[in-house]
């Protein structure tokens, strides 16, 4: 059995007063409690569709942004933006698809381009997740760069942190192309008053998320079982 849980994002300039979006993180019931997908890749097309579609249904009016993650196997496969697409033209939330940092078992670099075009094609919007991290390298985004629409940064993925000025270099270098290519930026991971201080004065982004916000947490009667049929 699956549900989503759901950690807030705030526009830059206005965090803490109330949410734009969110994030979406599957999980499945396994040894007793929540916990991520194992593989997170088994996730089919008919599971992400019905948790989309009943997370869609409760979200209050002042919602305009729900993201969730697709594996790079699950990024190439014609039938997810298919299907995303679907969910999109009976919902006025603007939905981001996030390609995660991770390796996909034999997935080129062609297949993720040809992969990106599929999705702008349809109208979709795609975020680079974690970029500057593992596989979403500034090579891999530059490839992408004409077909995606956001670039989320991930503070987690830097921690433990002596201070933040260390990550500088990397704040500068996205909020650059950001303006430079007019790309959506969200920083995530954000968990202190210092670090929320320095992004608005120095790195103007456009979305926040992390725990200074607000944590991950389940959204109620959002559920779904899959019936056990090839591909789920």
């Amino acid at each position: 059995m699956y549900t989503v849980f759901a950690q807030p994002k705030y526009p830059m300039g206005a965090p803490q007063v109330r949410p734009i979006g969110y994030e979406l993180f599957i999980k499945e019931w396994r040894d007793g409690q929540w916990a991520q997908p194992l593989p997170f890749e088994g996730i089919g097309v008919m599971t992400l569709n019905h948790l989309l579609r009943q997370t869609i249904a409760q979200m209050p009016a002042h919602i305009k942004i729900l993201s969730f993650n697709l594996e790079q196997s699950q990024f190439v496969d014609p039938a997810f933006p298919a299907m995303i697409a679907s969910v999109q033209a009976n919902t006025e939330i603007e939905l981001y698809t996030e390609l995660t940092e991770r390796l996909g078992s034999g997935v080129t670099t062609a297949q993720l381009l040809n992969a990106a075009k599929r999705f702008e094609a349809c109208g979709l919007k795609v975020c680079i997740d974690d970029v500057g991290t593992d596989q979403n390298s500034p090579a891999l985004v530059m490839l992408l760069n004409d077909y995606i629409s956001e670039y989320k940064f991930a503070f987690q993925n830097f921690r433990p942190l002596r201070s933040v000025n260390e990550l500088s270099p990397q704040l500068k270098f996205w909020c650059d192309m950001a303006e430079k290519y007019h790309k959506v930026l969200a920083w995530e991971g954000v968990e202190t008053n210092v670090e929320l201080a320095l992004l608005e004065a120095a790195y103007p982004g456009n979305l926040l998320q992390g725990y200074l916000f607000g944590k991950q947490h389940r959204l109620d009667h959002v559920l779904y079982e899959p019936k056990k049929v090839s591909g789920e």
